[in-house]
């Protein structure tokens, strides 16, 4: 591992992670279908996701951002929010390595929280692989290439992932 990434298990108290984890799998979230995970323009059938926006265009498109405030102040330590979003990655009946990709041409941090185990990751340029693991935070440079990948022994993969400063 590198040492600008780091991987927290058990990261948030279970009560504010449950909560949390309740919205999101909550039959009233409404989701978004995205025919490209990494890469504007890509054309493969077998990536795509949904995805909620919680903050991006330098303003909120969700009330679930209240949820995340916590979060956000207390965990992460945001001094300037760039975008937060919740990504849902569907079993497909296969596994899926997405392409790699960074977030943001600029360094910044990025945080990625799984709320589901799976056996989907967070997969780095160099090999190294972060599982999903529920309630575990992976932090790093968002503008290292990264990637993310389906899962197949769950129904659904689903992480929180924030680019910030």
């Amino acid at each position: 591992m590198t040492n600008s990434r780091q991987v927290i298990d058990n990261y948030l108290a279970d009560d504010y992670f449950e909560h949390l984890k309740n919205c999101v799998f909550s039959t009233q979230f409404p989701w978004v279908f995205c025919q490209e995970v990494a890469n504007l323009g890509e054309m493969n059938d077998d990536h795509f996701f949904f995805t909620h926006r919680l903050y991006d265009r330098f303003e909120p498109q969700s009330s679930f951002i209240k949820e995340i405030d916590h979060l956000l102040v207390h965990h992460l330590n945001v001094k300037s929010l760039i975008r937060a979003r919740v990504n849902l990655y569907p079993n497909i009946g296969k596994f899926v390595d997405h392409d790699l990709h960074e977030d943001y041409k600029y360094p910044h941090k990025t945080a990625v929280l799984y709320f589901n185990t799976c056996n989907g990751y967070t997969g780095f340029s160099d090999g190294e692989k972060v599982d999903s693991v529920e309630n575990r935070v992976v932090l790093f440079d968002g503008s290292e290439p990264h990637h993310s990948t389906t899962c197949t022994d769950q129904k659904i993969r689903v992480v929180l992932s924030v680019s910030y400063f």
